[in-house]
């Protein structure tokens, strides 16, 4: 629809200029331009930067544009007021951002938000991986001290069935279940019993997704076809070939698991039900197993993606631009064999096309209060890894109630709300980060936070100027 000539004049007279919170990625002629509180990342020639960078003082468009506007020019200015590029000089653009966070914080009471369930089905495990997220955070706190190690089919049970009620209170007829630890499989036959009832209580309303997070040593064959049966994706890790995967990822005696990993791969594969990709946990012991060996090994297996993470609690040993250096090797050979790398890395790009003004965006679904998660012992926290105690399973009746521990725990995770990332050029798309590094980096007084903001922010950078080469070629 046109806008009408008169409309147009005035905007024409109007006064505005570059917003502070305009970012700026360059490559050869283009540039990537986005709004770190906002996103809405756009490529941009180096004559609309220019034009951009007019603005950095007050300034009326006319004036820039001449009295004959092309219409063009116009829907360029235009485009450039939507996304907050330009704007008025006395618009408060982080008070606007504080209107839509309260608006989203209308939404979190009542459990509307809520889409996923974590059981943790296990606190233990019968791996000792050198890195683990799980029990090294949990050492920092009470919880590892809980006597309940493993999760009865009584406390799943009303966990899951609590869950289902707040689906159905607000429409939704997905549900997301996943078993995690420790190592779930180790009460196997809980998941089993959990499996069952699902189906046979709420198949009949409710679209089932269950996943199950393993490092797959006791998938036996019957496990297996269980797993396939009821559709549950499995997400397993192998943090490099033979070498590097036993370099961190290790048994109790010390003894490496590569072995007992690559058996329960097998037994899912002879089942007919094979695993689509690994993840990856990479600090300065297993560095150099992050090469294009273990990619040809992983397309070889017929896998569509890794993952890839750099420890994230852990202080990694090694000079950040060669980590940076090394995974954008492996993300562009990736590409080249067809692959997908991704990992926490990657998702702030991702995000810079998530819109604040229609949805929250945030580090991942437990910081956004997507997620409930339900330990052995009844307690509730927002991850599987985190010590941020929210509720137990006596409160669940009011755990998503106004100004409780769940609504404030999100409310202080909303876009513009953690005051140590105010000024960061990803302010509005990461938000904080991983919320285990920052309650690890709180405990043990590292300087992992700020290691990982400048990995995130390197990260992000590359990542966007890969886009730019990549529209030259």
């Amino acid at each position: 629809m046109s806008i009408p000539k008169e409309r147009r004049q005035k905007m024409l007279d109007k006064v505005y200029v570059k917003s502070q919170f305009v970012q700026i990625v360059q490559e050869n002629s283009r540039a990537v331009i986005w709004h770190c509180l906002f996103g809405s990342p756009k490529i941009i020639s180096l004559e609309t930067l220019n034009f951009l960078e007019s603005f950095s003082k007050p300034t009326a468009i006319r004036s820039k544009l001449g009295q004959r506007a092309s219409k063009p020019n116009q829907e360029a200015v235009r485009e450039l007021m939507g996304s907050y590029f330009l704007v008025s000089p006395d618009l408060d653009e982080r008070g606007l951002l504080n209107e839509l966070a309260q608006r989203r914080e209308r939404e979190i009471a009542g459990g509307s938000l809520i889409e996923y369930l974590e059981l943790i089905i296990s606190e233990a495990c019968n791996f000792r991986c050198i890195y683990c997220m799980h029990f090294n955070n949990l050492r920092t706190s009470n919880r590892i001290r809980s006597l309940r190690k493993f999760m009865s089919f009584e406390t799943a049970k009303k966990a899951v069935d609590w869950y289902f009620e707040v689906l159905r209170q607000h429409g939704n007829r997905i549900a997301e279940i996943n078993f995690g630890g420790g190592e779930p499989l180790l009460a196997w036959p809980v998941i089993k019993k959990v499996l069952e009832y699902c189906h046979s209580t709420y198949g009949g309303e409710f679209e089932f997704r269950f996943t199950i997070n393993t490092n797959a040593s006791l998938i036996t064959v019957s496990v297996a076809r269980i797993l396939k049966e009821y559709k549950v994706e499995v997400a397993s890790s192998l943090d490099g070939l033979r070498k590097g995967n036993d370099s961190v990822r290790i048994m109790k005696s010390g003894a490496g698991t590569f072995s007992q990993i690559m058996r329960g791969f097998s037994n899912l594969a002879r089942s007919g039900y094979p695993i689509d990709g690994v993840a990856m946990t990479v600090n300065e012991r297993n560095f150099s197993s992050l090469n294009e060996q273990f990619v040809d090994w992983a397309v070889a297996q017929n896998f569509e993606d890794i993952r890839i993470d750099i420890d994230v609690i852990g202080m990694v040993d090694i000079p950040l631009q060669e980590v940076v250096d090394r995974l954008m090797h492996i993300y562009r050979y990736g590409e080249s064999r067809g692959i997908d790398i991704h990992g926490f890395w990657s998702r702030l790009v991702e995000n810079l096309n998530e819109s604040v003004f229609e949805n929250g965006v945030s580090f991942c679904g437990a910081v956004a209060g997507n997620s409930v998660c339900i330990s052995p012992s009844g307690d509730i926290y927002s991850c599987g890894y985190s010590t941020t105690r929210l509720g137990s399973m006596s409160e669940m009746n009011h755990f998503s109630v106004d100004g409780g521990l769940y609504h404030q725990f999100v409310a202080d995770h909303l876009s513009g709300r953690m005051e140590m990332c105010k000024g960061c050029m990803i302010e509005g798309q990461c938000g904080g980060g991983c919320n285990i590094t920052q309650e690890f980096a709180h405990v043990t007084n590292s300087a992992k936070m700020e290691r990982m903001c400048d990995f995130y922010r390197c990260m992000t950078q590359e990542l966007l100027r890969e886009q730019l080469k990549a529209i030259d070629l």
